[in-house]
């Protein structure tokens, strides 16, 4: 009885003592030595002019970061993957352009904007006169050539014409005038020029 409980307690403390396994580290997953790069962001994008005449240049303005690739459309173009560019264009009718930006990663990027274009500004090519020093009383004639306009004045002789590129008025002036030539265009916009004649 007592040799059987010695050996029953031998057991005990060798079993006690045993060392202990290490733990399985295997399903410890690895911590990323690296993050995954940035998807591309469009950090600027807006027209200079939103609103210009049929003629008109406009500078289109756009900044990227972590973008390896960058379009604009219409027309498609490729562009510089810059933090702040401006690129001019030229369009006849209103637009909306599209700016793409792509980066190592995430969906492409986009933004669009609009640009409004309307009637093109009126402008005065050429103003001429018969004479520019005159007896009193004696016929003067008075010449324009215009681009874009609705209408055409010449003060103070109550001259008014319509859309008409070229037309002439008449006066017989009394003493020296300053003959005011006066073009509105379709979208309002205003253009002069003037030619004094001296009256001896």
């Amino acid at each position: 009885m007592a040799l059987a409980l010695a050996t029953a307690i031998l057991v005990l403390v060798v079993c006690s003592k045993a060392p202990s396994r290490p733990a399985d580290r295997s399903a410890t997953p690895r911590k990323q030595s690296e993050s995954a790069p940035a998807p591309a962001r469009i950090t600027q994008f807006y027209a200079t002019a939103p609103q210009l005449a049929r003629g008109e240049k406009e500078l289109i303005c756009y900044g990227v970061e972590d973008a390896r690739a960058v379009h604009l459309a219409p027309p498609d173009q490729e562009l510089s993957a810059a933090l702040a560019r401006c690129v001019e264009v030229n369009p006849t009718a209103t637009t909306r352009y599209i700016l793409t930006a792509e980066g190592a990663s995430g969906p492409p990027a986009t933004q669009e904007l609009t640009v409004t274009v309307g009637p093109p500004h009126v402008k005065i090519i050429d103003v001429t006169v018969s004479a520019l020093t005159v007896s009193r009383g004696e016929l003067v004639s008075l010449c324009y050539h215009v681009e874009n306009a609705k209408s055409v004045e010449i003060a103070p002789i109550h001259f008014r014409h319509g859309s008409d590129p070229k037309g002439c008025g008449m006066d017989t002036p009394q003493k020296t005038t300053t003959y005011v030539v006066t073009a509105t265009g379709l979208e309002g916009s205003l253009d002069r020029e003037q030619v004094t004649v001296t009256v001896h």
